[in-house]
This record gives structure tokens, C-alpha cells and sequence, in this order.
């Protein structure tokens, strides 16, 4: 682990509540097109903050997902916790103090330039109307003199001092450079860990994007191209024990599954001796011709 404040030249993913999270846009788009990680968006879109069918950063990896990133190098974990649990100091007050401020400043700029818009289209009516109003109160024509740029600098300075109403804007990354250390991640349980030499295999052996399966009853999904635009081609099912009789009613209920929503069963495992893992499929006979 290491607690100094550098995150490596890598993709940072952020580790809270023993999940990892992806806040940059560009960090998560690396993942999923360049290296087929897709994740989960369970975060609320700006431009549809109220649609509950369209989801946004952050994106969480799976346990699975995210051992893989860190095993071939592509990102970084970062844990904050220490950090964010701590009281602030005058510095990170300061930063926070200076962060409110811009983001005043950035919500009233479009404001004003608004305004002067405004102003700007009805200038020349302005300019008429206060020549008028001089020439009533007694001034004469050639002494009248209305410089238009002047006036634009007045109003400026007249909207730029009025209050407005402004949002409050939460950040989904935290915004100010709390400590942060570098940590490793590993799975638990000897069946975890098989389910994840799975996961791997076929991330490395074939071109597909793999998620989890829990909507769908099985351990993963196998996607020939990235979710978003395909659905599900295959099921896998890690088996825990491979030299352990397989369950006939187990595999009824797989096999039907599979059937019911039209993809391929597939029962991997390791063997024993060697360590390799193996895939079995199921399928219907008349999907017989339907090879992935």
C-alpha cells in the first residue's frame, strides 16, 4: 500500500464501502470500449436528472471487474477514508470557501452576459430616451453627449452587484485534495475466487463483454458486443465442485432458464488435476445451429 498522496498514472478508481467507483467521464469510457469493462451506471444523468430509466456516473465495478483492472495494470485504487473521516483544516476550508465562490461566479457570469445581451438590443431606444430627457430638463442639442459604451460598463457594473438566485451544485467526486492512499483489493472464498479465474479466462480468451447474472439466475452474462447495443448471448454457470455428480434438477432448472429467455447455458468449472478451466454447454436441440 502506498500512503503517499501521487495517484500513479492510471485510471483512479475510488474505493468506498468495499465497492470501487469511476467518476471521470473519459476514465470510464477508456474502460468500456477500449478494455470491455463495462460496470454499472448508477448514478443520476445531469441533462435527466428525473428520468428513473437512464442512469449516469459514478460507475461501480464489480468485484470481478475490478480485480481484473488492477491484475493487468489498468487502474489505481484509491482509498480517501482516512481523509474524509478527519476534521478539516484551515486549508481544506479555504479550498472549500474558494470552490463556492467560483462556482457563484460561474453561475452568474452567463447571468449577466444575458443582461448586457439585452441591454445591448434595446440600446439605441436608450440612448434616444436619455437624449429626450436632457433636452426637456434644458440642455441644448450640441452639448448632449452619450457614449453607448459607457453606458454598457454602467449596467455591467449595475448587474454584476445585484444578488441572484444560485444552485447548489454537489459533486460526485469529492472536490477538494483530501489524503488518499493506494490499496490492494483481493477476493474471499475459495468459490469467489474460481468465479473469477472464469471471469478472466474469457475476458482474455474471447472478444465479448461479460456481466454479472444475478437478473438471470446464473453467475455471468457473456454480451458479443457492448451492452448498451446487444443483449445476452450466453449463460455461465460456475460449478463449485467439478468432480461432485452434477444435480440433474440443477441442471433442468438451468437449461429451461436458458431456454425461457433465449440464450445459451454454459457450465464452467476447473479440473482438479490440472487447474484448466473447462466449459460445458447446454442447449436446446433446435438451437443446435446457433454457435456464438
Amino acid at each position: 500500500m502506498d500512503s503517499g498522496g501521487t495517484v500513479p498514472s492510471k485510471i483512479p478508481v475510488y474505493f468506498q464501502h468495499n465497492r470501487g467507483f469511476i467518476y471521470d467521464v473519459e476514465d470510464y469510457l477508456t474502460l468500456r470500449f477500449t478494455h470491455r469493462i463495462a460496470g454499472n451506471l448508477i448514478g443520476v444523468p445531469a441533462s435527466k436528472p428525473r428520468n428513473s430509466h437512464v442512469f449516469g456516473l459514478p460507475a461501480a465495478l464489480s468485484a470481478y471487474e475490478l480485480k481484473l483492472a488492477l491484475e493487468k495494470g489498468l487502474v489505481a485504487l484509491v482509498d480517501r477514508t482516512s481523509g474524509l473521516e478527519r476534521e478539516p483544516n484551515d486549508g481544506l476550508r479555504q479550498q472549500y470557501e474558494d470552490l463556492v465562490r467560483r462556482q457563484v461566479a460561474e453561475q452568474k457570469a452567463p447571468v449577466v452576459e444575458k443582461r448586457i445581451r439585452e441591454f445591448r438590443s434595446y440600446l439605441p431606444k436608450i440612448v434616444e430616451g436619455k437624449r429626450k430627457k436632457m433636452l426637456k430638463s434644458g440642455v441644448k442639442e450640441e452639448d448632449i453627449q452619450i457614449d453607448p459604451e459607457q453606458l454598457i460598463a454602467e449596467e455591467r457594473r449595475k448587474v454584476e452587484s445585484m444578488e441572484f438566485d444560485r444552485l447548489i451544485q454537489i459533486p460526485m467526486e469529492h472536490p477538494l485534495n483530501t489524503e488518499r492512499a493506494i490499496i490492494d483489493f483481493d477476493l474471499s472464498g475459495d468459490h469467489e475466487r474460481l468465479k473469477y479465474r472464469v471471469f478472466r479466462d474469457i475476458w482474455e480468451k474471447q472478444n465479448v463483454f461479460i456481466s454479472g447474472g444475478d437478473a438471470f439466475g446464473c453467475d455471468f452474462l457473456l454480451y458479443p458486443g457492448d451492452p448498451l447495443y446487444y443483449h445476452a448471448s450466453h449463460m455461465i454457470h460456475v460449478l463449485a465442485d467439478a468432480d461432485h455428480r452434477l444435480d440433474v434438477k440443477y441442471m433442468i432448472r438451468c437449461c429451461r432458464l436458458s431456454v425461457v429467455v433465449n440464450k445459451i447455458c454454459v457450465f464452467a468449472y476447473a479440473q482438479r488435476d490440472a487447474g484448466v478451466i473447462c466449459y460445458q454447454t447446454v442447449e436446446w436441440e433446435g438451437n443446435v445451429e446457433n454457435e456464438f
